[in-house]
């Protein structure tokens, strides 16, 4: 049994390290879900310069560190080798915030469908942008005891997928935005306010079409337009944008 343990160890192992943090690759298609939810968090326990990053079989309770520890396949990563220009992850994306660095030097300019943002520290957060990418699914949690919103979501639609009945009636706890572009699937870009997260305000989103990504890139060159998840299709040369302000 022993040795079996140390091979089901290696595949852990193997598994985790290709789920790195400077992965590149194609999002899931609608069809089938992610087969791992990769959990990232800063933990004291293991320094306050180092970075958790896990791999799920399933979602764990939120802020419970001894608990992914235990059911996920976890790494240590320093906070020196983070990719700078952000992340581009497959499937589902958790991160548990305590500190603001992790949202700034982590997640901003980062490429994610589908993202959990829990806020683990008694710390309020302050009024700051956080820039995605391809975002369509966006879940807040606010851990603290002065929250009056502790769990928010948002999904974020085309007038196509709307039109085809994709996402259905929102409930109280949850927002659904959509563009009214009857054209091919545009490029999404979402600015997240940062408060948010402290769990004090109603969720409120609001999206505008924008010109193509060239065009845009000309009025905002500091946005890095071109850190995307591959497609499996090359990207449209005119593909239009859509902005989506979290707020």
């Amino acid at each position: 049994m022993s040795g079996s343990g140390g091979v089901i160890q290696l595949l852990l192992c193997a598994l985790c390290t290709l789920l790195s943090l400077g992965q590149r690759g194609a999002l899931p298609s609608g069809g089938g879900g992610p087969l791992n939810i990769t959990l990232l968090f800063d933990s004291v326990s293991h320094g306050g310069h180092s970075l958790r990053n896990c791999s799920c079989a399933s979602e764990i309770q939120d802020c419970n560190d001894a608990l992914a520890n235990l059911l996920c396949s976890c790494r240590t990563v320093p906070r020196s080798a983070l990719p700078p220009a952000g992340l581009a992850v497959r499937g589902g994306l958790t991160v548990w915030v305590r500190d603001a660095w992790v949202l700034r030097e982590l997640l901003n300019g980062s490429a994610v469908q589908d993202l959990r943002l829990s806020a683990c520290g008694p710390a309020p957060f302050s009024a700051q942008p956080l820039t995605l990418f391809g975002l369509r699914r966006l879940r807040l949690h606010s851990a603290s005891q002065d929250a009056t919103h502790p769990e928010q979501t948002l999904n974020i639609a085309t007038g196509q997928e709307q039109s085809r009945g994709r996402g259905g009636r929102p409930s109280s706890s949850s927002s659904s935005f959509s563009s009214s572009s009857s054209s091919s699937s545009p490029f999404l870009v979402s600015f997240l306010d940062v408060a948010l997260l402290n769990g004090l305000s109603p969720l409120k989103a609001y999206s505008v079409s924008s010109p193509p990504t060239p065009i845009l890139a000309q009025h905002f060159p500091h946005l890095p337009l071109a850190h995307t998840i591959p497609t499996q299709q090359p990207p449209e040369p005119l593909q239009d944008c859509l902005l989506t302000f979290i707020y």
